[in-house]
């Protein structure tokens, strides 16, 4: 496919006898050892008014190819199974996964410093290049297919020159880098790798002419100036300093920063730990924490992630995945995190995760996933190779998650959640007010999120008491509204979360709520929402998936009973803001 499509077998290269064979054939090659829908081989024959025999037309084709590529590779190359066909190719039967794999290894060997051994892998790969990808194939797919591969091979070519600085070669390189430049004029990373080249061969004239002219191309053409990059190479050449790389980067390092006042979790840092630390094995590592708004997931999976990052020397990629975002958006991001070009990124989500997937094999890499929505959200974005650890935050059970390792994440116990509202307040505060400080804690529910606003806002007047907060947080009424500090908000955390409810659960879930009891067993809902012990079962059920109510134990009669997590209890009760929600941090002295 690197180059025009051809079949080789023992005895040579096996003829294609029409356009039809080509189109039929790339459009199954392209996605090797997957099935391929019959419908979709006719649409790529036919883009627009396919024949009414279009069907009986194409499983002829697939038949003469049957038969013409099989006496050249053997028997069993092209099954049928429904609803189409899947060509079964192993390695070393198909040039794309070999230009693919003998990427990787340049990748792995060049995180490892070895630079000479990545532009040797990267010199392998381009050579199975013949010309232009799929050159004779006439069909849509096969042109953006195409496209995919000429940004993949223009990218390895980058990576190849880099490589090759890397051993200092680079007045050996200067003719390749001209010719590759006067072929992809417009392309700024090749022209800056040739200014690299030519100044350190002695070249710097010739270095700075071929920045001018490809200034004066890119104003007249496009009418921009050169990318911050190009410049930064110019103005180093200009003042004789460190040129450095043009575009490259080291492994992605996306964590979000840690928090200096960490408190507790240590019987989950040491399970999350225990699961991503285990030597690799065939399956990706998957840790999933779960628990409801406020609780402190996403901070206890990025203080952990921070932890491992020297065991994952591929690099550490971060998504927030809050409001459901498409994952399809978030892996375009996380290839361009992973050095794809703009234009090498496909166009449809299955490729896209193929490509993700290539890119993360063989890489130490830890991938943390904030918010993830439910099972099928997380999935596109898994990586394949055992290598790699996902670490990822839910308000869902994701019971659904195949290997996951899941921790529910609750109310921080009594002693660590003042110690919080401590390193957030100031420790003095707690040691002068104890009592008042352990009320806030039970008040807050114990959840992080509340002990840090609580905290926030006693740190901002030193000169009020714990007990005036306390005073404040004690009416059940106004609490959420008290708890909100700048950008931490209490009541925002609870509506991102509970507040997206659908109506069937959000309703039932407001009216058991009311109750005010501390817990309740099934026979409970079963009174309240007047419905069948099965339905209050399921309705139950899903409560808990979703974070919402949590088990609370047998009780003597041996019956199950839930309860509402105090904050998410007030939030259905309560679910409107006050108007005086500052007033606790605008009093006066005086007061």
């Amino acid at each position: 496919m690197l180059g025009p499509l051809e079949v080789r077998g023992a005895s040579g290269p096996v003829p294609l006898t029409g356009a039809r064979q080509r189109v039929v054939l790339a459009a199954l090659l392209v996605r090797a050892n997957r099935v391929v829908p019959l419908g979709d081989l006719v649409d790529a024959v036919w883009p627009e008014r396919p024949p009414a025999t279009a069907r009986d037309q194409v499983v002829n084709v697939v038949s003469a190819l049957r038969r013409l590529v099989g006496r050249a590779v053997g028997a069993g190359w092209l099954e049928t199974q429904p609803p189409g066909y899947v060509v079964r190719l192993g390695p070393g039967q198909l040039d794309v996964e070999d230009f693919e794999e003998l990427v990787r290894t340049a990748d792995a060997a060049g995180l490892a410093g070895r630079p000479g051994d990545a532009a040797r892998a990267l010199r392998g790969a381009l050579s199975l290049w013949r010309g232009p990808a799929l050159a004779d194939v006439p069909a849509t797919f096969a042109a953006t297919e195409a496209r995919r591969l000429s940004e993949l091979r223009l990218a390895a070519v980058e990576k190849l020159m880099d490589a090759e600085f890397a051993v200092g070669r680079h007045r050996e390189v200067v003719p390749e880098l001209t010719q590759l430049v006067a072929e992809y004029p417009l392309r700024e990373r090749l022209r800056g790798q040739l200014m690299l080249a030519l100044h350190a061969a002695g070249r710097t004239a010739d270095a700075l002419a071929a920045y001018r002219s490809g200034r004066r191309l890119l104003v007249d053409e496009l009418g921009l100036e050169p990318g911050a990059a190009l410049q930064r190479i110019e103005r180093a050449i200009l003042t004789d300093t460190e040129v450095g790389e043009p575009a490259t980067a080291g492994p992605p390092a996306q964590l979000p920063r840690d928090v200096a006042d960490f408190t507790g979790r240590r019987a989950e840092i040491a399970a999350i730990r225990g699961r991503l630390e285990a030597p690799p094995s065939t399956a990706v590592r998957v840790v999933a924490v779960v628990g409801p708004p406020g609780v402190g997931k996403s901070t206890l999976v990025n203080h952990v992630a921070h932890g491992l990052r020297a065991d994952f020397p591929g690099g550490q990629l971060h998504a927030s995945l809050r409001g459901d975002r498409d994952p399809f958006e978030v892996l375009a991001e996380m290839l361009r995190a992973l050095g794809t070009p703009a234009g090498a990124i496909p166009e449809d989500l299955p490729e896209r995760v193929r490509l993700y997937r290539s890119l993360t094999a063989q890489r130490r890499l830890l991938i943390v996933l904030d918010g993830v929505a439910g099972a099928a959200h997380a999935r596109p974005l898994l990586p394949g190779d055992p290598g790699c650890a996902v670490l990822m935050t839910s308000r869902s059970a994701l019971t659904g998650l195949e290997g996951a390792h899941r921790i529910t994440l609750g109310a921080l116990p009594s002693d660590d959640a003042v110690a919080l509202l401590g390193a957030t307040a100031g420790p003095g505060r707690v040691t002068a007010e104890p009592a008042a400080a352990q009320m806030i804690a039970e008040l807050c529910g114990r959840y992080p999120l509340a002990l840090r606003v609580a905290g926030a806002r006693a740190a901002a007047r030193p000169e009020l008491s714990l007990r005036r907060l306390a005073e404040r947080l004690a009416d059940p009424e106004r609490r959420l509204d008290e708890l909100r500090a700048g950008d931490l908000d209490v009541r925002s955390s609870m509506a991102a979360g509970i507040g997206t409810l659908p109506p069937e659960l959000a309703q039932p879930a407001r009216r058991l709520a009311l109750l005010g009891v501390g817990s309740f067993p099934l026979w409970t809902v079963v009174a309240v929402l007047g419905v069948t012990a099965e339905a209050a079962e399921d309705l139950v059920d899903q409560l808990v998936d979703r974070q919402v109510v949590e088990y609370a134990g047998v009780d003597d009669a041996g019956q199950h009973r839930y309860r509402f997590p105090e904050l998410i209890r007030l939030y259905l009760r309560f679910p409107n803001r006050h108007t005086a929600a500052d007033a606790w941090s605008g009093e006066s002295v005086s007061a």
